[in-house]
C-alpha cells in the first residue's frame, strides 16, 4: 500500500509559525517522528519511510499557497505502483481549534490552496481539516488572520493534537478510512489506546 499526504502551507521563514502553514507542522511533525528528512524532488520536499508495510510519502510544496498543486498530478502519476490512498492536510478556518475533520468529496470551502489542488489534480482528495478558529474581529481580515502567527497557546494547543492525528492516520493504514474518519472526527479526540 502507498498513501501520500501533502501539507499545504507557504514555504519560508516568514511564514513557517503562521495559522496557514499547520499542514507544513503536521508533516513536519510526522517525518520527525520517524526520523525521515525532507529531500527535493521537482515542486515538492518529500520524505519517506515505511510504517506497517505501507509506503508513505510526505510533500511539501516549494510554491506558495495558492500554487500548492502546481506539479501534484505529474507527481502521482510517477508512483509506480500508485498511491492507494492521497490525502491533503490543511488549516481549516471554518472549525474551532481543536476540531479536525476527515472528509472526501468536499467543495475547496473557500481555502485557495485547497482550490489549487483540486483544480490540478480534477477531483476533491481525503482531506485532514486542521480547525484553527475564525476571524473574531472586524478589523481583521481572512487572510491577515491565516497569515498571522499563532499564539503560543494556540501553538501548543495544536501540537497536542499531532500525537492523536498520526494515529488516525495508523488507523487509515490498518484498519481503512471509515474507521480513521470515525476516530479524528470525534471530539474531543480520544487519547490513542
Amino acid at each position: 500500500m502507498k498513501l501520500i499526504l501533502l501539507g499545504l502551507g507557504n514555504p519560508g521563514n516568514k511564514y513557517l509559525h503562521t495559522r496557514h502553514n499547520v499542514g507544513h507542522w503536521f508533516v513536519d511533525y510526522f517525518a520527525n517522528l520517524n526520523s525521515s528528512k525532507f529531500e527535493k524532488k521537482a515542486d515538492f520536499l518529500v520524505s519517506h519511510f515505511i510504517y506497517s508495510q505501507v509506503n508513505i510519502f510526505l510533500l511539501k510544496s516549494t510554491l506558495f499557497m495558492n500554487q500548492n498543486g502546481v506539479g501534484l498530478l505529474n507527481f502521482l502519476k510517477s508512483m509506480n505502483p500508485a498511491c492507494d490512498k492521497f490525502l491533503v492536510v490543511h488549516d481549516e478556518i471554518n472549525l474551532p481549534q481543536g476540531r479536525v475533520k476527515l472528509s472526501s468529496g468536499k467543495s475547496d470551502g473557500g481555502h485557495n490552496g485547497v482550490k489549487n489542488v483540486i483544480n490540478e489534480i480534477g477531483y476533491s482528495p481525503i482531506r485532514m481539516r486542521i480547525g484553527i478558529d475564525s476571524v473574531n474581529s472586524s478589523f481583521v481580515s481572512r487572510s491577515d488572520f491565516v497569515l498571522d502567527n499563532f499564539t503560543s497557546s494556540e501553538k501548543e494547543n495544536h501540537i497536542s493534537l499531532f500525537p492523536k492525528l498520526v494515529h488516525g492516520l495508523h488507523l487509515l493504514c490498518d484498519r481503512g478510512l471509515s474507521i480513521a474518519t470515525n476516530y479524528i472526527n470525534r471530539y474531543p479526540i480520544p487519547c490513542p489506546s
